[in-house]
């Protein structure tokens, strides 16, 4: 800026090609600049020139917005305003008066000004809103941020005149490049140089330099300066909505949404404000003179359809190489501008994105999706984003989901009952996008966190049923006769403990066979292994197809098996001992030239009060055995 203050704005100034005051409003401008001058001079000074004056006391009445009491006299403006801002105000009005026409054919200055006033008021209510500063200030700011564009139009009419010819869709930084080549500088650094001129605040020139394209800014986000330069950059573009043609109006109310939405005005407050911003406009205009001009209502330009290609200004994601952890993210948010502006920097880092409008919506979207991270808005139609916070956090499925609140309200008590919902972060509206960064990488470190725990918790498990499905294959193979697959002659013993000590603690009876098959050796030795295996895999298949639901069919050890009878008396054992005995007796074995029938011989016991264990029983039942055998085969024997 000190470089065209030194060069450009020093021959403007030299050959009175500037846009400057006149006659009195001159002389009360350099009065308000000197120390030494009381109110009541200044507002002699005023009084010089009639019209000035009215338009000072009508002027200070539209700026202060319903005093305690109607500003009627000069002095009273004086008092109320202070004098820079009396000053300030004396110069806009009589750069308007003086200039509204001028030497660039192609330049609408009526436009100019329509656009700068309806500016200025905007800013003024957003920074009433804000509390960010003097709005009667940054009314004048407002309104004379762009006076550069007016200087340029004013001092080069031809060589502007054509760029404005052939800048009708020319993007804003384009045509500061073409000022600063064909004019030797730009519009916004011509803005700055003059209110540094005009003895304007320093950070107001800078505002002056940047509001128009904030995203080339270097004031730090988040700032005070930088929320300011937001503000400005809000006022204009919702000058630029409510001026534009009306096929043009629906893509400029779209980006008037998403800037308002940047500091936090949403939904009713930006109808509200920009229907004040109207009234008060109509009655700049009647005041000045100027031209009037219809504009609907702002609830009636809002709610025209979006326009889906409006480009999102976000910077670029930091983190997103190749350790970057992509979530699902869902944003929960009734304001469309806030939704998109989410939605647009999510999408920027990396991030899938769901979206709903309500809570009863994210609900859904919760159950059928599965998001990662929710993001809520705190005043939402039909659940509200507390609301919201304390459904997720009712069932486990859902407890490990991180949410982020939006919240316009940075009280204590917001805050904790925010948390006791289930909360897990925060943001302050305006949306910082910094901070949003900051606080996403936070959050996904968390999820990413989560996520591998469940994933070894999920390894784990599954380790552990692979663990106990293989123990359990164990346990089988070494309870079961590989050859036969019967229970074996440990899974027989230890059965038969089992049956014994519920049949001595409940009084119940208990028998068991012992069975051999006939003649098994001298088929191994004239047959061979294989046909004792067959043999003994046929007579095992009989006994098991044979014997009562209840019994256990074991193989022993070599030809011998014993069959477990639980709550059975001998009686009955005797009775399937014989059916198992006819069950083989049918078996014919073919094989090596030769065919032959199979029997077996059967011994049976019964568990009786004086014997001291199963070994007893066991040893009863295989003396039966050898009994059967001596007798002939084939047979049963009983204990007696």
């Amino acid at each position: 800026m000190d470089a065209v203050e030194n060069s450009i704005l020093t021959r403007l100034k030299v050959a009175d090609r500037l846009p400057t005051p006149k006659g009195v409003a001159l002389e009360v401008i350099n009065l308000t600049q000197r120390d030494d001058v009381s109110n009541h001079e200044i507002a002699r000074m005023v009084g010089v020139d009639p019209a000035l004056s009215a338009r000072v006391i009508k002027a200070a009445n539209v700026l202060l917005s319903n005093p305690s009491r109607p500003i009627a006299t000069v002095s009273d403006a004086v008092t109320v305003l202070g004098a820079r801002a009396l000053r300030q105000l004396v110069l806009g009005i009589a750069l308007i008066v003086d200039y509204r026409n001028g030497p660039c054919k192609q330049f609408d200055y009526q436009y100019f000004w329509a656009h700068s006033l309806l500016t200025g008021i905007a800013a003024k209510h957003l920074v009433a809103r804000a509390r960010l500063a003097v709005p009667e200030e940054i009314f004048v700011l407002g309104l004379l941020g762009n006076i550069g564009r007016l200087a340029l139009a004013t001092a080069y009419p031809d060589e502007y005149g054509k760029l404005v010819a052939g800048a009708q869709e020319m993007p804003l930084d384009e045509l500061h490049r073409q000022e600063q080549d064909k004019l030797g500088c730009d519009e916004a650094e011509l803005s700055g140089a003059i209110l540094a001129d005009m003895r304007f605040p320093t950070f107001f020139q800078t505002l002056a330099h940047d509001y128009l394209l904030p995203e080339n800014s270097q004031l730090a986000e988040g700032s005070r300066e930088w929320r300011l330069m937001r503000l400005l950059n809000v006022a204009s573009q919702l000058a630029d909505a409510c001026l534009a043609k009306p096929d043009e109006r629906g893509r400029l109310v779209a980006k008037l949404r998403l800037a308002a939405a940047r500091v936090a005005v949403e939904g009713d407050q930006l109808i509200e404000i920009g229907d004040a911003c109207i009234q008060d406009w109509l009655d700049w205009l009647e005041l000045l003179g100027m031209k009037m001009v219809h504009i609907p209502p702002f609830g009636e330009m809002l709610s025209q359809p979006d326009v889906p290609d409006v480009a999102v200004d976000v910077p670029q994601w930091v983190d997103g190489g190749r350790d970057h952890y992509k979530m699902r993210v869902l944003v929960v948010e009734e304001d469309r501008a806030m939704l998109v502006l989410l939605e647009a920097m999510l999408k920027a880092a990396g991030h899938e994105v769901l979206t709903a409008r309500n809570g009863v919506e994210a609900m859904q979207t919760v159950e059928t999706l599965r998001p990662q991270l929710v993001i809520t808005g705190w005043n939402l139609p039909v659940m509200d984003g507390v609301t919201l916070c304390r459904k997720l956090r009712e069932s486990s499925e859902r407890r490990d989901v991180y949410i982020f609140i939006l919240t316009a309200k940075e009280t204590a008590d917001s805050l904790v009952e925010a948390f006791e919902a289930g909360a897990d972060d925060y943001l302050v509206k305006p949306v910082s996008q910094r901070v949003f960064f900051a606080r996403l990488r936070a959050a996904q470190r968390v999820v990413q966190l989560q996520e591998e725990l469940a994933y070894d918790r999920e390894q784990l498990l599954r380790f552990s049923r692979d663990l106990a499905a293989s123990n359990e294959r164990l346990q089988r193979l070494a309870l079961t006769d590989a050859l036969t697959e019967l229970p074996n002659r440990r899974s027989a013993v230890e059965r038969l403990e089992q049956e014994w000590a519920l049949a001595q603690r409940g009084e119940r009876m208990l028998s068991c066979m012992m069975v051999d098959i006939d003649h098994f050796k001298s088929i191994n030795d004239r047959l061979g292994h294989q046909a004792g295996d067959d043999v003994l895999k046929n007579v095992a298949q009989a006994l098991r197809h044979s014997a009562r639901t209840q019994d256990l069919v074991c193989r022993y050890g070599g030809e011998e098996f014993v069959v477990i009878c639980p709550d059975t008396d001998l009686k009955a054992a005797v009775q399937c001992a014989e059916r198992l005995r006819q069950k083989v007796s049918e078996l014919n074995y073919s094989g090596r030239g030769t065919n032959f029938s199979l029997t077996i011989s059967v011994g049976v016991a019964e568990r009786r009060l004086d014997m001291a264990s199963v070994d007893v029983l066991l040893a009863r039942a295989d003396a039966c055995l050898y009994a059967a055998k001596a007798a002939g085969r084939n047979r049963v024997v009983v204990d007696k």
